[in-house]
């Protein structure tokens, strides 16, 4: 009789697969496919597996989605229980449609085939085209209100749903739900406009000069290729990597002062669209009794208005300053050297990218010699063994069902918690492919909701109370696979997300080497796929990084802190690291320059969606020309108009902030737990409690002052504008430990 083998060994030899199953194509290949099982739908979605698979599951979440629209709508009619379940079954009802919203979001991006590609995106618009519908629905926001306006209702609500409960009612007051017939239906044509100016914005070729003419003797030793040459000039289009290649090569300043003017050129009609869209966005604004976008925009996120994001940039733009006369002295120095100037040579815009690229190329011979890469694998490996040190959580492989995946390179881990068995599931598509995005991003697949107390027999009758109605000739209810989870009441449905990389495949039998820079990637997204797994709510409308858009990249960012600790490394270099191996990533020159230019883009986008757009003066060009000359570091560029290129514009829309605001958070939160000992339960458990466990449940402030020091967390818990001007104070740390 063989002897079961301990559980630690278990662990040990699931550890030791976690790696191969990325490394080793052949072992992947073994473990990958589950044949001798049913087949199933892409991601574990019964309905996903063809077009007609798709198409029905929109047409059920339509018509489900219905059906609980008329029932809580009929709450009152129905009694006071009904009322008090009015809150969950709008859960119920986000839940139903992101059940398909979001996995058609994912799958077009990623999905090969064309047809699958097609039918997803019309059920993607499809199903928004029907919330927008739902956003303007007086019936629902009336029951909603009466709700929160009973007090005898409320006192029962616990954290949660009162969160949630406040989220949906906030929705619906920023989408002009509270305005007279006409005015509402103005509201919609201005978020339509919108959409469409900003898909515009995004898709059009905004610069005015598209290809520039260089001599060909100008760009000797500049490696560039394919490109087409006539009578001694080269002809490089603006819009092309060998545009910026000549940029950050050329020796001639001239020829890079015409290449620098020529990619950020701007068509009058580019500029056009993003005034339209600012002026919309305004008036939109105005319409629902707010002076300005960002006003409107800001009121549910922790920055709460646009004063206090203005004092959080001013007040680190300030911190910072000496680091970047610190970087901008050293490209003086540079060009000064180079030019052999008795005198302090200006900085251009042009020149920026030339000599950075010298000094970066000094510092990089310096530490040539160190540069560690790493496999995907052991990186994988190693996430695992430092989340099972913080929270007590492991990934295991686990195998795909018959279509469950989209491409043979797509790996599967189950999230086990050693407390409470399973606790969710990532798909990790890391590898390059044609024709999918290249960015690396996080997916929503399913978020976390109890579903034991979903009633969901009941919908049909309490949606048409009074009336015979044969139930046979609706859909079936939407049902998603639950389990119960150890500790916990109830039974959950668990979070399922996928992750996107663009890492290179290794080549014959050699694994996919990766750069610190793409070790840091797959970091931060991890720290959101932990935002996911551990923010497990009863209510889906809060659960994981369904949180305040401020917020939701702090712990993705405190993950990257994480990387170069020597202590870190070792667990996915199964070696000790020493300081010197490290000293390419912590001599990292000009962080200053990049951090000047991510405050100078939020101050950009935050004037853009100011009071400023009300005014028929308004000028988009002189308002970039002023912000360049008073906060960033190069003199403004006549004839030139970068922000026509600047696509957050539209998908951040007053928000571009956050992520300075979250590193400053995150660097704090790390110097105060993990700093000394970045493998400590001990403040891992702490900040799993105080800070991801919540997802969206929570003010965001007493996460954050949940895990730091008494102190800190004295000046920031009222989230005010104090609290904004003591977070700039504190810096962002541009080399991370």
């Amino acid at each position: 009789m063989n002897a079961i083998p301990a559980f630690s060994q278990l662990v040990k030899e699931n550890d030791d697969h976690l790696r191969l199953i990325f490394d080793d194509k052949q072992l992947w290949k073994q473990f990958s496919l589950k044949t001798n099982i049913d087949p199933v739908g892409l991601c574990g979605h019964t309905d996903f597996s063809d077009v007609h698979g798709i198409q029905f599951a929109t047409q059920q979440a339509i018509q489900r989605s219905q059906i609980l629209v008329e029932r809580i709508c009929n709450a009152s009619t129905n009694g006071s229980e009904e009322m008090r379940k009015v809150v969950k079954n709008l859960d119920r009802l986000s839940d139903t449609l992101c059940s398909v919203i979001d996995l058609a979001e994912f799958i077009r991006n990623a999905h090969p085939d064309n047809s699958i590609q097609d039918s997803v995106h019309q059920a993607y618009s499809d199903l928004c085209s029907y919330m927008n519908t739902l956003n303007t629905d007086t019936r629902i926001h009336k029951i909603l209100s009466e709700v929160l306006a009973d007090n005898q209702l409320v006192k029962h609500m616990d954290e949660e749903e009162y969160r949630s409960a406040m989220v949906l009612l906030h929705d619906f007051e920023k989408s002009g739900i509270h305005l007279p017939s006409k005015k509402r239906e103005e509201f919609i044509h201005l978020s339509d406009l919108i959409i469409h100016l900003g898909r515009n914005f995004i898709q059009q070729n905004p610069r005015a000069i598209d290809t520039v003419k260089i001599p060909v003797s100008e760009l000797t030793g500049i490696p560039i290729h394919q490109t087409h040459v006539k009578n001694g000039f080269a002809y490089i289009p603006t819009d092309s990597p060998q545009a910026q290649t000549i940029l950050k090569y050329a020796k001639n300043e001239q020829v890079r002062k015409q290449v620098y003017q020529s990619i950020y050129s701007a068509t009058e009609e580019s500029i056009d669209t993003l005034e339209s869209l600012m002026k919309t966005r305004a008036q939109l604004a105005t319409l629902v009794g707010n002076s300005s976008f960002a006003e409107l925009h800001l009121q549910d996120k922790m920055a709460k208005n646009p004063g206090n994001v203005d004092t959080f940039l001013r007040t680190l733009l300030k911190h910072q300053e000496p680091l970047f006369r610190k970087d901008m002295n050293l490209l003086q120095s540079s060009k000064q050297r180079e030019l052999k100037n008795s005198t302090t040579s200006t900085i251009f815009a042009w020149d920026r990218d030339y000599y950075m690229h010298l000094c970066n190329q000094i510092e990089f011979e310096k530490h040539q010699k160190h540069m560690p890469y790493f496999t995907v694998g052991s990186v994988i490996q190693g996430l695992s063994r430092l989340f099972n040190h913080l929270y007590g959580v492991r990934f295991e492989y686990s195998s795909m069902r018959p279509g469950e995946s989209w491409n043979d390179e797509v790996r599967k881990l189950d999230v086990v918690c050693e407390d409470e068995g399973k606790i969710g599931t990532i798909y990790c598509d890391l590898f390059m492919r044609q024709g999918k995005t290249s960015h690396a991003a996080h997916y929503t697949i399913r978020t976390s909701r109890r579903v034991d107390d979903d009633d969901d027999h009941n919908d049909v009758r309490f949606a048409f109370p009074g009336r015979n109605v044969d139930e046979s000739r609706f859909f079936p209810p939407i049902t998603q696979p639950a389990e119960r989870i150890r500790g916990k009441d109830g039974l959950y449905q668990l979070p399922i997300i996928a992750l996107t990389c663009d890492f290179a495949q290794g080549t014959g039998n050699q694994p996919s080497f990766l750069s610190m820079y793409d070790v840091e990637t797959l970091f931060h997204e991890m720290g959101h796929a932990m935002h996911s797994m551990l923010g497990r709510t009863d209510f889906h409308n809060v659960a994981g990084t369904r949180c305040a858009s401020d917020f939701v990249e702090l712990p993705s960012v405190l993950m990257e802190h994480f990387v170069s600790h020597p202590e870190v490394m070792s667990l996915f270099t199964n070696e000790t690291v020493s300081s010197p191996q490290l000293d390419l990533k912590q001599g990292k020159l000009f962080n200053g320059i990049e951090l000047n230019a991510q405050i100078l883009m939020a101050l950009v986008d935050q004037s853009y969606h100011s009071s400023l757009a009300n005014s028929d003066s308004f000028s988009s060009v002189k308002e970039w020309y002023r912000l360049q000359d008073s906060v960033g570091l190069f003199p403004s560029v006549p004839e030139t108009m970068w922000p026509v290129q600047f696509n957050h514009l539209f998908g951040y829309a007053s928000n571009y902030y956050s992520y300075l605001l979250d590193r400053t958070l995150a660097r704090r939160v790390w110097e105060t737990n993990f700093k000394e000992n970045p493998l400590s339960r001990v403040k891992g458990q702490a900040f799993r409690e105080g800070v991801l466990k919540w997802g969206g449940s929570r003010d965001p402030w007493e996460c954050i002052a949940s895990v730091l020091s008494e102190e800190d967390a004295s000046k920031i818990i009222k989230g005010d504008e104090e609290a904004m001007k003591t977070v700039g104070d504190w810096g962002v740390d541009v080399n991370k430990n």
